[in-house]
């Protein structure tokens, strides 16, 4: 779907992007002031994999006939710090391995993030997060899942996480819909 916009209607077409937030998403109030500090769009809602990824509202005039979900084009999953991950990981087979059928869901998608806050990948290599599970094994599960899904892992202080979000969004988005 790429075509040709003025720089005016590539403004105004930005006065219809919208960030897609799960509505399971928690603690992420840094993230929604962010967005509001900045005008820019979200809007809660089930996303059947990932926490965050975007939308247009219809807007007949530009091209978007219905509100277009871009949710098959992106999907960025957060997590609070290593620890929580290392403790999705860990628990995996109790939780009825939630956390990697939530990669698996993943796979199909075209673009997908792991943004982690707060921490980085050497909390990983020094055991310095809560959870009992082997750093090798942290490790080579998250090498093997991010060779699978294609799967970008960032490391991002929280102050950041609203702007890579709306960044890693609208970037899918000109890739999308620009020539």
């Amino acid at each position: 779907m790429k075509t040709y916009y003025t720089k005016k209607e590539y403004e105004n077409l930005m006065t219809y992007f919208t960030i897609l937030v799960d509505t399971q998403e928690k603690n992420n109030k840094e993230i929604i002031d962010w967005f509001c500090r900045n005008n820019i769009n979200y809007k809660c809602k089930s996303l059947k994999t990932g926490d965050y990824s975007f939308m247009i509202q219809k807007c007949p005039e530009l091209g978007f006939l219905t509100d277009t979900y871009f949710s098959d084009e992106l999907c960025i999953e957060r997590k609070n710090s290593v620890s929580e991950l290392a403790g999705n990981i860990a628990n995996a087979s109790k939780d009825d391995d939630r956390i990697f059928k939530e990669f698996n869901c993943m796979i199909n998608v075209e673009k997908n993030y792991l943004l982690i806050e707060n921490d980085n990948i050497e909390d990983i290599f020094t055991e310095n997060y809560k959870s009992k599970l082997n750093p090798t094994s942290f490790l080579r599960t998250l090498l093997t899942w991010q060779n699978r899904n294609k799967m970008h892992i960032y490391f991002i202080k929280r102050e950041y996480m609203g702007r890579i979000i709306y960044e890693l969004c609208k970037n899918c988005l000109d890739s999308k819909i620009l020539k």
